[in-house]
C-alpha cells in the first residue's frame, strides 16, 4: 500500500494519549540521501512544528497518529525552517537531472506509510523510481542522469 504527498497534505494529526487533534499535515521534509521522510510539518508559518518520522505511530488514510503532543517540536536549523515554510516541498518543484536537463515538474511523490520510504516521483506521465533521487532543495529536485529521455540523435552508449 502506498500513499502520496498530495493526498496526505491536510490530513489531521492526532495524539494517541489525548485523542486530540494537534494540527494537520502541511509539508514533508525528505532526506534525499536515504530516500525517506525525515519529518512531517504540522501547521503553517511561524506556528509550524515538526514531527520526526520516528515519532509517527501510524499514518492512515484518515489521520496521522503520534504518541502525544510532545512529539511536536520547533524547527532546529535553517533546513527545517525552510521545510516548515514550504520551501523544500518536492511537489511543484522543477525536476532536473544531474547534468542539468529539465524533466518537468514533480506532480506527486508516493511513499510507504508504514516506513516513510519514498517509492517514486510522478513527473508528468512518468513515474521515476526514488532510487534516482539525488537531492532536493528550494530550487529543484535533482535526479540521476539515467532518467533523461533518450535522444534520437545521441550516438553515445547509454550508461548501464
Amino acid at each position: 500500500m502506498t500513499d502520496s504527498f498530495r493526498r496526505a497534505v491536510g490530513r489531521k494529526v492526532v495524539s494517541r494519549s489525548s485523542a486530540g487533534d494537534v494540527g494537520a499535515v502541511s509539508h514533508f521534509l525528505v532526506d534525499a540521501g536515504n530516500r525517506r521522510i525525515a519529518a512531517i510539518v504540522v501547521g503553517r508559518g511561524k506556528k509550524a512544528r515538526l514531527i520526526d518520522w520516528a515519532d509517527v505511530s501510524g499514518f492512515g488514510p484518515d489521520a496521522v497518529m503520534v504518541g502525544d503532543e510532545a512529539a511536536l517540536r520547533p524547527p532546529l536549523d535553517d533546513r527545517e525552517r525552510a521545510a516548515a515554510d514550504g520551501k523544500l516541498d518536492m511537489v511543484g518543484k522543477r525536476a532536473l537531472t544531474e547534468r542539468g536537463s529539465e524533466l518537468g515538474t514533480v506532480d506527486d511523490v508516493t511513499f510507504d506509510p508504514g516506513s516513510g520510504t519514498v517509492d517514486a516521483l510522478q513527473i508528468g506521465d512518468r513515474e521515476v523510481p526514488a532510487g534516482s533521487l539525488l537531492g532536493s532543495g528550494p530550487y529543484a529536485v535533482v535526479l540521476a542522469a539515467s532518467e533523461e529521455p533518450a535522444r534520437s540523435n545521441d550516438r553515445s552508449t547509454p550508461a548501464e
